[in-house]
Parts: C-alpha cells; structure tokens; sequence
C-alpha cells in the first residue's frame, strides 16, 4: 500500500523529453494522492550527503557549553534549539548571510528569513552552504516537473523562485524510552516543496491515510520529497498537502536519528493564485491571492491562535 501511496520516482531520465514526461506523469499522480514520493537517480553527490550528515551529527554530539556557544538560543529560527525537548534543531535561510540592509528589505512583517544566519564554525557553513546549492538545483527542476504534471509550460514557476527565502533545518532526535512514541507531532509543512534527507537505515515517518498512518520506508540514496500547503493552495487543491508525523519504530527506539529538510519557499513577495477555485470547505478558501510573506504571516496566526 505504502509503495503505491508514496511511491519511489527515479529521476534519472529527466535529460530526456520522454523520460521527462514519464516522471513528471508519476509525480502528479502522487501529488493528487498523498503529496509525498521519493526520488532516487536525483544527481546529488552521495559524498555531499555524507559529509553533510557528518558535520551536522558532529555539532549535535558537541558537549552542552560548546553547543551553547555556538547556537542562538533567541527566538530566531538560525541556530534554533531545544534542548530537553524531544529533539534539537539547528536551522539557516538561503537568506540569512545577506547584509542587515538587504535582509530588511524581504518584507514589512515578522519572518524567519530576514534572521541572521549563526554559525558553529567556517567548515559547518560551507559544507551547509554547498547542501543548500544542491537542495536549491533538485528542487528546482522537481518545480520544473511540477509545472510539466499540471500541463504548464515548464519554466512557469522559475520566476517566483530567483529570490527564493528557503530554510535548511536539521533535526536531532533524541534516543526515545518507548517505542512508538512520537518524536514529532502530526503537521503539514507550509511552504511549497521540502526535500528530506533520513539516515538510510531508520524510519520512523509516517503520513496520514484516512484513519490510518502508513510508514515511509527508507531508501538507501532517496529523498523523501512532499509539497506543503501553499502547494496545495497554489494548485486550487488539486493537488494534496498530507498531514505527517515521526515516530520512533521498536527497533530505534535506544538511537538517536537526524533528518535534515530543506524547505523550498520562493521569493517572499511572489504573488500566488490558485490555479482553480478551492472548494468551500477547503482551507483558505477566502483567500483569492497572496504573497508569500502574507501567507506565512497568515499561517502563524491561524496556527497559534487555534493552539491557544
């Protein structure tokens, strides 16, 4: 069930006009069904990614007083932590090593990507900042497919992307006493596009079937790839944003794992409008256009007022 749910799309023959066309047909598929795929035969190099994991789990397994040196514990997204909850994060904007004056300039509202990047040290941010570039060139030709399944000229979305304010997060989980037990709450992503890297070996991701959830298994070599609701806004709910969470399987539950999403997000004032009319009774229905910055503002409000 899962396979065909979430199923694993090789991305290997998108240099080719029918290779493309087949894969961008796989890839609306699952998007209409459960808005979460695969990807293998990505082109990103296995070394990047190992590397990345490396320098990431490094700074995470650093004693508490060096990591408090090294981490923002503020309310800003970059160097986000927290510590004695059921995972830390530490988390850095394409955006946010532009100057104090340029990142001024992303918008009049509060948001993550005009916060300053912090970092533990020069080899922790060029080898995030390498990973971003890469994330930034899958991602964006993903958004290319995108726009082949919805029978759109494929550079359609490019230019709501050439100033794109997207976020690199990496979460440590803790090792978990209890089986089963969650390690991230069920959520949707917000955004557009998130491409997510999982140590090969572990689970623990799960998206929501009906009254069912149904693990994602993972694939040596796979990002796990899902749109988030703006995606689904975007598409005038032709296309699903799932409702997913983290659980700690029986055989993981004494090991800490990390996952590391890298959220797409285009340019904070790009102007989007749904493709089609939302149903009444689907979320921001009343919405007929936004920015971007307008509806992540939008999301925060609605998201923390219903939890209050």
């Amino acid at each position: 069930m899962t396979d065909d749910f979430v199923p694993v799309i090789d991305l290997s023959a998108r240099n080719t006009e029918a290779g493309r066309a087949a894969i961008a047909g796989a890839i609306g598929k699952a998007c209409e069904t459960s808005g979460f795929f695969s990807v293998v035969g990505h082109g990103v190099a296995r070394d990047l990614v190992e590397s990345m994991y490396t320098t990431t789990k490094g700074f995470f397994t650093l004693p508490e007083t060096e990591k408090e040196r090294s981490a923002n514990r503020g309310t800003g997204v970059s160097g986000l932590r927290r510590p004695g909850g059921p995972y830390e994060a530490f988390a850095a904007h394409v955006t946010g090593d532009l100057s104090d004056e340029e990142r001024g300039r992303l918008g009049d509202y509060p948001a993550t990507w005009k916060v300053a990047n912090i970092w533990p040290d020069d080899t922790f941010r060029t080898t995030w900042h390498r990973y971003m570039a890469a994330m930034t060139d899958l991602s964006a030709d993903i958004m290319r497919l995108f726009a082949s399944a919805l029978d759109l000229d494929p550079n359609f979305f490019d230019d709501k992307f050439d100033r794109h304010v997207s976020l690199l997060l990496a979460n440590y989980y803790y090792p978990r006493p209890a089986p089963d037990a969650l390690r991230r709450e069920a959520h949707t992503d917000w955004g557009s596009l998130t491409v997510l890297y999982v140590e090969d070996d572990l689970g623990g991701l799960q998206v929501a079937h009906g009254d069912d959830w149904l693990a994602v298994p993972p694939v040596p070599g796979s990002f796990v790839v899902n749109i988030g609701d703006l995606m689904a806004f975007w598409t005038g709910g032709r296309w699903a944003s799932t409702v997913h969470r983290v659980v700690t399987p029986e055989q993981d539950s004494t090991r800490s794992r990390i996952s590391i999403p890298f959220f797409y997000l285009p340019n904070h004032d790009a102007s989007i409008e749904p493709m089609q009319p939302l149903a009444p009774a689907q979320p921001e229905a009343h919405l007929e256009r936004v920015t971007v910055g307008q509806w992540f503002s939008h999301k925060m409000q609605t998201t923390y007022q219903a939890s209050s």
